[in-house]
């Protein structure tokens, strides 16, 4: 008696004349920004913009003259000083009435954290010498 066998794996059915894929185009992305046309001769490339020193001495006089004012109005200084371990300068708003610290800036975990590691890589460079 003759043994019959089934394919485990389906066939797929012929195709039929007519009837593909259709083929597209890519799809592009659309830009977010289009930048400006620029006028003939001219490059797109930026270019640091170069400002008068006394501009710039201007400016920072107008910042300190803005700080000191504020710092006045909520009766609060402001205190530059340089950890002599870490070589981090520190900037510390005081209030002034108590001589409270309000807030330090880098904080002074950081400090301690980098007064650390000048001290680790003091003691590294000390071994290897």
């Amino acid at each position: 008696m003759p043994i019959e066998t089934t394919p485990t794996v389906p066939q797929a059915p012929v195709p039929t004349p007519g009837t593909g894929s259709v083929e597209r185009a890519l799809a592009k992305p659309e830009p977010s920004f289009i930048p400006p046309v620029l006028p003939s001769g001219t490059d797109n490339t930026t270019r640091p913009v170069v400002q008068d020193p006394k501009d710039i001495e201007q400016e920072i006089s107008k910042a300190i003259e803005t700080i000191d004012l504020m710092m006045e109005l909520r009766e609060r200084s402001v205190k530059f000083e340089r950890d002599e371990v870490s070589g981090t300068n520190i900037i510390k708003i005081v209030d002034d009435k108590t001589g409270e610290v309000i807030r330090q800036m880098p904080p002074e975990e950081l400090v301690n954290f980098m007064r650390n590691l000048t001290k680790m890589l003091g003691n590294f460079l000390d071994e290897r010498v």
